[in-house]
């Protein structure tokens, strides 16, 4: 982290921070050396000074001690300030001051959050390799670490393919290996759906709690914004990406998210920014994962604007040799060599028809939630009737000899 800037502690490396959040704490444990090195930061300094002296006198017009200690009594002080701040409305003047130090505590917060994160970190560190994954995706290795590695390029990805390929489990794992761990505190996830918008996805205009309006930053804003502290790779996935209207929800956020875009050099004020605001940018640690189902034919195409700055992999149903293993510990390895027949049939016939084609086949997630099975014929039965054959139906909604068809390969 040789160039985060972590609000006032600028050039200071994580471990730094850690130490000088170690010291503020009071930690009994820290040694001279590490009470030292934290001084040095002037972190005590800026807690100590800023926080308690100037905003806690703002806020109670006396001098006063106040826990600001955890992010939780930032908060605290966060929304008794906002009450305040309402309440002058009719002072312009002191009602901007307020606001800029309402500006700080927020970053302090936010702050103080990150320190937490950095001491708990430790505790939790889980290493991935997907070699050594015992629950890895069905995708050949080669493959898999393709997509991380273009990732790692382009910053942006998405993933498309037929319903039930795990296109969202596979995220997650891509997620897992870019990092090189298992750190879902650094993974945020969204679903778009048509009423998404860029008030939620980055900034807009809500209710307040005193019964006005505020400006309230989304999702994605404070992802970036939590990313901004660390050099750690953050990964977000949007599932069901081209369900939502992209133009819109992203916004300024179509120029920021391009790979060579990355920096304050292109930081802009977003559209709801107020006079003194800071610019906003996505940091260069963001990777996005987009998940998109090419079978919802009813939906408008990726927007080519947005196009142009992802990488798009096509994901496949998988029913090799790995899926087979997985499947056979749970039906019997005959019953899955009859099972995976009967599906590559199936998958070529929607494949070689030209109304279908490719992403519509039959994804292998249909098959991995076949835990404490005892009568195969029943399982599959069912499967079929309430999973199957109504997706076949959906897909050949116009060709009723082909949806025959099919279903009678399954039965």
């Amino acid at each position: 982290m040789d160039t985060k800037d972590i609000y006032k502690l600028m050039g200071k490396t994580s471990e730094q921070v850690k130490l000088a959040y170690i010291a503020f704490m009071g930690d009994k444990d820290a040694t001279t050396k590490q009470i030292k090195d934290a001084e040095n930061s002037n972190y005590a300094k800026i807690g100590t000074k800023q926080i308690v002296s100037e905003i806690v006198q703002k806020l109670y017009s006396k001098d006063c001690i106040f826990d600001v200690r955890t992010s939780e009594s930032v908060q605290n002080v966060s929304d008794e300030l906002s009450t305040i701040i309402e309440e002058t409305a009719n002072n312009p003047k002191e009602q901007k001051e307020l606001k800029n130090i309402r500006s700080y505590i927020n970053k302090y917060k936010e702050f103080l959050t990150y320190c937490e994160q950095l001491a708990d970190m430790a505790k939790h560190k889980q290493p991935y390799s997907f070699t050594e994954d015992t629950d890895k995706p069905f995708i050949n290795e080669e493959k898999f670490l393709k997509m991380v590695s273009l990732l790692n390029r382009k910053k942006n990805i998405i993933l498309e393919g037929a319903p039930g390929v795990g296109k969202t489990f596979l995220a997650r794992k891509i997620a897992y290996q870019l990092m090189g761990e298992v750190r879902d505190e650094n993974i945020e996830m969204v679903q778009f759906h048509q009423s998404y918008s860029y008030e939620d996805f980055v900034q807009g205009i809500r209710p307040s709690d005193n019964g006005g309006f505020e400006v309230r930053n989304g999702i994605f804003y404070n992802f970036c914004q939590k990313a901004r502290r660390s050099d750690e790779p953050f990964v977000f996935i949007i599932d069901e990406i081209n369900r939502g209207n992209l133009s819109k929800i992203f916004g300024e956020m179509m120029m920021l998210i391009e790979a060579d875009k990355r920096s304050k050099k292109y930081a802009i004020k977003l559209t709801y920014s107020e006079e003194d605001d800071a610019r906003f940018y996505v940091p260069s640690n963001v990777y996005i994962i987009g998940c998109m189902n090419t079978a919802d034919r009813s939906l408008a195409i990726v927007d080519y604007a947005l196009r142009r700055r992802f990488a798009f992999c096509k994901i496949a149903p998988e029913f090799n040799e790995v899926f087979q293993a997985f499947l056979s510990e749970k039906i019997g390895k005959q019953n899955v060599e009859n099972i995976v027949k009967r599906l590559n049939r199936v998958n070529d016939m929607i494949l070689s028809t030209p109304a279908l084609g490719s992403g519509l086949e039959i994804g292998h997630s249909y098959f991995c939630h076949a835990e404490g099975i005892t009568n195969f014929d029943e399982w599959w039965a069912e499967l079929c009737e309430y999973e199957l054959f109504p997706y076949i139906q959906e897909i050949c909604f116009d060709d009723e000899d082909l949806c025959r068809e099919l279903c009678n390969i399954l039965r």
